[in-house]
């Protein structure tokens, strides 16, 4: 049985910092995704500002993406914090959340060079009128 859950912000923020490799702020806010009372994904939303801020997905399962965590993803930045971008900052070799990132319909706003511990850093933006999955 799968569940999305926003319980336990600490323990969801602590488990993105672990799978995800990097250490978010205490004032990362989470969704996470469980699967038979495990999780298996956690997204985590920092550096709010009032029209934007940056999302950060972890999972282990490579199945861990269902229609109501998706809504989930951005009925909070969207509708919950009346934001209007949400972005996303990735690594250049990281090609799975690249792919990630275009397959849900966000776009390429930057390539900055040397500003991410493994290259170039790619900032991906979702706007709140091009989102499809609300």
């Amino acid at each position: 049985m799968r569940r999305v859950t926003t319980e336990n912000q600490e323990l969801l923020r602590d488990w993105l910092c672990r799978v995800g490799d990097f250490e978010y702020p205490d004032n990362t806010m989470c969704i996470g995704q469980e699967k038979d009372g495990q999780l298996i994904a956690v997204v985590g939303y920092n550096n709010f500002d009032p029209n934007a801020c940056q999302i950060h997905v972890a999972s282990t399962d490579v199945q861990w993406l269902t229609r109501d965590l998706l809504f989930a993803i951005f009925d909070y930045p969207f509708n919950k914090l009346k934001l209007k971008v949400i972005l996303a900052p990735i690594g250049q070799n990281n090609s799975k959340s690249l792919n990630l990132c275009r397959k849900l319909g966000f776009r390429l706003v930057a390539d900055i060079p040397y500003c991410h511990k493994d290259g170039n850093l790619i900032l991906m933006a979702m706007e709140y009128d091009r989102c499809k999955w609300l």
